[in-house]
């Protein structure tokens, strides 16, 4: 389906640190303990351009982590890269457990209810501080929100493209206009 991408971001770069090419960053992946074993890098611009690297060296400070790389030895080669995505190649991620998904793989799922009624395709993922929320295009083109929590998508197979939900009454109207209950404008 051309939906799984080749790289995956581990990293978002923030600012530059100390004066000898060291950066700091925001961790963006569930399993920080993977960078122990990562070497090889692609720093991402917003704009899609890209420069490959390797990772020298690595440490986490209050949440952060400190990275250092190859042929990055100033603060000022340090500093071209605030705002850049630190990704790894898709194949070197770490194994997921059973019922874990990448959030990727959930794109062009079909959604339905338990009960087999269908809602739509997931088009979207909003990443929000409790769980990511799947944006459904529903049969009408309308968008449908759906918090990604097992409780509400207890069966999610991501390799025949369905989740199964079960949402809590009214969940899947909140987005759909309603005119007997908006407001009158006098």
């Amino acid at each position: 389906m051309g939906l799984e991408p080749e790289f995956l971001t581990i990293a978002k770069i923030l600012r530059p640190r100390g004066m000898k090419g060291e950066v700091v960053a925001e961790i963006v992946t569930d399993h920080p303990e993977r960078f122990a074993t990562v070497t090889r890098v692609r720093l991402e611009a917003p704009d899609g351009t890209f420069v490959e690297s390797h990772l020298e060296r690595y440490g986490f400070h209050r949440g952060q982590i400190i990275l250092k790389f190859e042929g990055c030895e100033t603060i000022e080669v340090a500093s071209r890269f605030k705002g850049w995505w630190v990704k790894i190649a898709r194949e070197e991620a770490v194994p997921l457990e059973e019922d874990e998904y990448f959030l990727f793989e959930l794109l062009g799922c079909e959604v339905r209810t338990e009960s087999g009624c269908r809602i739509g395709i997931v088009r979207d993922i909003m990443e929000t501080v409790e769980v990511p929320v799947l944006v459904v295009e529903g049969e009408e083109a309308e968008e449908i929100l759906i918090p990604f929590a097992r409780a509400i998508c207890p069966i999610v197979d991501s390799t025949a493209k369905l989740i199964l939900v079960n949402p809590p009454e009214g969940l899947l109207d909140l987005n759909r206009e309603n005119p007997s209950s908006a407001p009158s404008r006098r």
